[in-house]
C-alpha cells in the first residue's frame, strides 16, 4: 500500500491531502476531473490512466452567474507618523476577464483614520517605504476572515482592535456581502439566489455523486471534517483528502469546461501557488510512492 500526503495550513485551518491506493489492485483510477473548494482553499483533482493529480492552493473560489471568481483580501494602510491605522478590504475577481471589484471596505479603519487627519492636521501620512512609528498615540487594526461562500454571497467576520490612552477596545462583526454588487445581503436574498449553487454544497454527509465512469463519495469524520474518495464501477476506492466542513464540488469533465475557462482556472491556480510556500501538488501513480511535506501557508 502507498500513501502520498501533504498538509495545507491556511487561515488557521489544517487540511490534510492524502491519496491512498492498494498495490494489489489491477485497475488504475477512473477518468475524472473536478474542483473541491472551501472557504480558504481550492483543490483541482485530475484522475486517469496516468494516476491521480491534486493541486491544492490557498484560494477562495466563488461561482455565480455561470462564472468562477476569486474572493481575496487586500491590506489597507492609512497610518501616520503618530498613529497606526491598518485594515483589510475584500475584493472579487472574475477569472476570465481578470476584472476586480472591491466588495467590502474596512470602514471602521477608514473612518477613524479620516477623523485623526482632521483632528491633527500636522500629522504626516506614512508612505509605503516609511518605518512604522514605535510609540504611536493610537493603534487601530482590522482583520477580515471569509467564513463561507454561498453562490454570489460571502459570509465575513471582521474584527477591529483599538489601543489608545483611554483604554483598549475590541469589536467583532459578522456580515454577508453580495459579491455582485458589494451590498449587504439579507437572509431572504441569500436563500433565493444561492439555491442553485448550493446543489454543489456538502451540507450533510455521507453523500455520493454518481458520475460517468466513477463516483465521488463524501464521508464525515468525528472532528467535523469531510473525507473525499474516488470510486470506479468495480467499487475500487481511492481515498483523496480531508477538508473542513461544508466544502463544494464543481465538475470540469461532464460536460467539459471551455478552453477559455480552463486557461483561466490554470492561471488562477498558478497565481495562488505563489501566495506562500504551501505544498501545491500531490500525485499518485501506480506503483504508489510515499512523500511527506509540511509547510506553513498564509493567504495574503
Amino acid at each position: 500500500m502507498g500513501v502520498a500526503r501533504a498538509w495545507l495550513i491556511g487561515a488557521g485551518t489544517v487540511l490534510t491531502v492524502g491519496i491512498l491506493a492498494c498495490s494489489g489492485r489491477e485497475s488504475g483510477p477512473p477518468n475524472a476531473e473536478f474542483l473541491v473548494t472551501t472557504a480558504d482553499s481550492a483543490f483541482w483533482v485530475r484522475s486517469g490512466s496516468q494516476g491521480i493529480h491534486v493541486k491544492a492552493v490557498p484560494m477562495t473560489l466563488a461561482h455565480f452567474d455561470g462564472r468562477f471568481h476569486e474572493v481575496f483580501i487586500v491590506d489597507l494602510d492609512r497610518s501616520y507618523d503618530d498613529a497606526i491605522f491598518t485594515g483589510e478590504r475584500v475584493y472579487v475577481r472574475d477569472l476570465q476577464t481578470n476584472d476586480s471589484t472591491m466588495v467590502y471596505d474596512d470602514t471602521a479603519i477608514v473612518t477613524i483614520a479620516a477623523h485623526h487627519a482632521r483632528s491633527y492636521p500636522d500629522a504626516v501620512p506614512l508612505g509605503p517605504n516609511d518605518d512604522t512609528p514605535t510609540n504611536p498615540d493610537i493603534t487601530a487594526s482590522g482583520e477580515t476572515d471569509i467564513l463561507e461562500v454561498r453562490g454570489p454571497y460571502a459570509l465575513l467576520e471582521h474584527r477591529t482592535e483599538y489601543e489608545m490612552a483611554a483604554g483598549d477596545q475590541h469589536d467583532t462583526v459578522r456580515t454577508a456581502v453580495d459579491l455582485r454588487t458589494g451590498a449587504a445581503a439579507t437572509p431572504e436574498a441569500m436563500a433565493r439566489d444561492s439555491a442553485t449553487e448550493d446543489s454543489n454544497l456538502v451540507r450533510d454527509v455521507p453523500r455520493t455523486w454518481n458520475r460517468k465512469g466513477y463516483s465521488l463519495d463524501a464521508r464525515g469524520q468525528g472532528d467535523g471534517n469531510v473525507i473525499f474518495s474516488l470510486r470506479d464501477p468495480s467499487r475500487h476506492t481511492w481515498q483523496l483528502f480531508s477538508v473542513g466542513a461544508h466544502p463544494r464540488v464543481y465538475w470540469l469533465d461532464h460536460p467539459p469546461v471551455s478552453a477559455a475557462l480552463r486557461r483561466a482556472l490554470m492561471k488562477a491556480f498558478n497565481s495562488a501557488s505563489s501566495y506562500d510556500e504551501t505544498v501545491k501538488y500531490v500525485r499518485y501513480v501506480r506503483p504508489a510512492s510515499r512523500s511527506i511535506v509540511n509547510r506553513r501557508a498564509r493567504h495574503a
